[in-house]
């Protein structure tokens, strides 16, 4: 069905408005078609030209809204704060009408995939990339690089906070810039720290009494981060590498020094099939890590080369029970493909770093509302069924729809002719 947007949904408005924080009129306007037209696009590739197109309000022009990102004085980072706030207050309100005490925090970092020639783009740069039909040049991609906090309390899930992780040549060659353009310098930080700065940020939001389990893959594997999320109360389970020393002895080793132990078999089911994996555990202790994990080796079968490792702070709990938590960092790579394939993350065509952060902004903003929108069954019923993410998207999409059909009829009773309206809705 052909759908304009003729009307900002009020849903949407009392949403975002008050999370756009010191915002004038004009950038509200620009901000709600921006978001409004991101929920509607069906086009593939989400451009400000594609977006614009579908907008039928006044002012709406893709220079202006190009504007509005690289010129348009307002930050970022209290826009991102205000969502994130929002959405642990959203959680802390679930939390207390629905009782549940086990809440997870997953991290993910993902690419935002662009050419191999895109050279002009500040927050592009070649990163190693293990997807492999993503690989452009050996195992590197020219791409845009985020680092994610997903948190799930029950069926309740969101994209909570974000960070742009930048490599520290890019870094340098940014400050170059900025220090002759008189702007503040950036500061490198690597992914660990990236994460630890956004665990940071929302600790002190949690809902109280809640068991935290922050999961997250090897990439973030280290005593810093892990000490620091005991440091707060929490447990944490990762996947680690076959180098990595428990008592005294590399991981890759303890499959055959265990070998007197029962294997244990885990078999995990999918709508379409499932895997039996065999599995050995042991507890023992990290270096510059003060308390005893507990390590577990995963094999498809007995004859498997390379087993998957795992760790977790939590020496109380079962082995199922820890791949059973594990699986749950799947829901990252859920908000990844939504964000970049519904809601266009790496679809933007803006040099300056400020709008490409912007631009996320926005993008992580449209993405809480219908994950807000999703949840709200559960505020006013505990037991209530949530509908997939695409319905909720779908419903929005439609009311849009019912919008537009509703304003050409209203024309065409106030008399316009068929050329007068073809001419409104389809410009040449």
């Amino acid at each position: 069905m052909l759908t304009w947007i003729v009307v900002h949904s009020e849903t949407l408005c009392k949403f975002l408005i008050p999370l756009l924080v010191d915002f004038t009129p004009a950038q509200h306007r620009h901000a709600l078609n921006f978001i409004e037209a991101l929920l509607v696009c069906p086009a593939k590739h989400k451009t400000l030209a594609a977006l614009t197109r579908l907008l039928r309000l006044p002012h709406a022009d893709e220079y202006a809204l190009a504007d509005f990102f690289r010129v348009s004085p307002w930050s970022n980072q209290p826009v991102r704060q205000a969502v994130t706030r929002f959405l642990l207050h959203t959680v802390s309100h679930i939390q207390a009408r629905t009782g549940w005490r086990l809440l997870f925090l997953s991290v993910d970092d993902a690419l935002c995939r662009k050419d191999a020639e895109t050279q002009a783009l500040q927050a592009v740069a070649w990163h190693y990339d293990h997807v492999t039909v993503r690989r452009q040049k050996g195992q590197y991609t020219n791409a845009s690089h985020y680092v994610t906090v997903h948190l799930q309390l029950g069926p309740a899930q969101f994209a909570l906070t974000w960070r742009l992780y930048l490599k520290r040549d890019q870094v340098k060659r940014l400050n170059r810039q900025r220090r002759t353009q008189g702007l503040p310098v950036l500061t490198f930080q690597t992914l660990p720290e990236l994460v630890e700065a956004m665990l940071r940020e929302i600790a002190p939001e949690l809902p109280r009494g809640c068991r935290v389990y922050v999961l997250f893959d090897s990439w973030f594997d280290g005593h810093r981060l892990e000490t620091f999320i005991r440091a707060q109360g929490w447990h944490w389970i990762c996947a680690t590498r076959s180098n990595r020393n428990l008592s005294g002895r590399p991981l890759a080793s303890w499959w055959n020094h265990l070998a007197d132990q029962r294997i244990l078999r885990w078999t995990v089911r999918s709508a379409t099939r499932q895997h039996t994996y065999l599995t050995r555990h042991l507890v023992g202790r990290l270096r510059r890590y003060p308390a005893p994990v507990v390590a577990i080796i995963s094999k498809w079968d007995r004859g498997d080369r390379y087993p998957r490792y795992f760790l977790c702070s939590d020496p109380n709990l079962g082995v199922r029970t820890i791949l059973k938590y594990y699986r749950f960092r799947w829901e990252c790579e859920l908000d990844n493909w939504f964000l970049k394939e519904r809601f266009g993350l790496a679809d933007y065509r803006l040099q300056p770093l400020a709008a490409i952060l912007a631009w996320h902004t926005l993008v992580f903003a449209a993405y809480a509302f219908v994950q807000y929108r999703r949840v709200l069954p559960l505020l006013t019923d505990p037991k209530a069924t949530l509908a997939p993410l695409g319905e909720v998207l779908s419903d929005h999409r439609q009311w849009h729809a019912q919008q537009t059909v509703r304003a050409i009829a209203a024309r065409a009773r106030q008399g316009y002719s068929d050329d007068q309206i073809a001419a409104e809705f389809f410009p040449t």
